[in-house]
């Protein structure tokens, strides 16, 4: 969370949030909520013993820790590089890449035939971060 801290204050998000459009004001609530969801958040905690099922046969799949990196830390640097990326002119490209992820995400999930409430939280906070990133 500093280091995300840290990239907002060099971006100087801050400050450029109050004289900015509503565009760029949703997209750091946005990337905010995503980073701090995929970090903070305990997938258990959320998910229970729903009767899909979905998030323990997510976390115990292969697909859950990609280059032996958790799933959580790689969605949280994706929120966490929205904005600094945005003020650097690579919004289309880095909205284009969480949409293909997102798609691929969901794929495993179907593959693995269940739904993690969880990742679906982080999938349409991130749906949403890319469609504004494209400017659609």
């Amino acid at each position: 969370m500093i280091l995300y801290l840290v990239v907002v204050a060099l971006t100087g998000a801050g400050v450029y949030a109050a004289s900015t459009d509503a565009r760029e004001v949703a997209l750091l609530l946005l990337a905010v909520s995503g980073f701090m969801h995929t970090l903070f958040n305990k997938p258990r905690a959320l998910c229970g013993r729903a009767r899909w099922g979905g998030c323990e046969v997510v976390l115990a799949s292969p697909y859950a820790r990609p280059f032996g990196i958790p799933l959580e830390w790689l969605g949280a640097a994706w929120f966490a590089g929205a904005l600094p990326l945005y003020h650097l002119g690579f919004g289309h490209a880095w909205g284009f890449l969480g949409l293909l992820i997102v798609a691929v995400l969901v794929g495993i999930e179907i593959k693995l035939r269940t739904l993690c409430i969880y990742c679906t939280v982080a999938h349409v906070i991130g749906v949403i971060t890319a469609v504004l990133l494209l400017g659609l």
